[in-house]
């Protein structure tokens, strides 16, 4: 339970798991001294989905965990009114869990 009894709904944008993995990854910043965004592309079977994802905390390490992640999940916090901090992205690297927050993500 969150403050005032608010619990936050998340909407699942992308997720994977083994055998599934990250195939493409690239980061590139918008402007000098701007917003860095990050390019993911994941192999899933036969077919590939990507996501952009910009305005992190943490980027180096949620980077190196969506790499080795057995499992991941990035989804948006849809009923908190927030206006950053709503994509959240959950890793599971050696039973281990690991949760990121980035402002934005956008599947291409």
């Amino acid at each position: 339970m969150f403050l005032g009894g608010f619990v936050p709904e998340y909407k699942t944008l992308l997720e994977f798991s083994r055998p599934e993995y990250v195939k493409d990854l690239s980061v590139s910043r918008v402007q000098e001294q701007g917003l860095l965004k990050v390019w993911l592309q994941v192999s899933k079977n036969d077919s590939e989905e990507t996501i952009e994802l910009s305005g992190f905390e943490g980027l180096a390490q949620a980077v190196s965990s969506l790499i080795e992640a057995e499992r991941a999940v990035i989804s948006k916090d849809t009923n908190s009114g927030k206006e950053f901090g709503t994509i959240r992205i959950e890793c599971w690297v050696d039973e281990c869990y690991s949760e990121y927050t980035c402002n934005t993500a956008e599947k291409t």
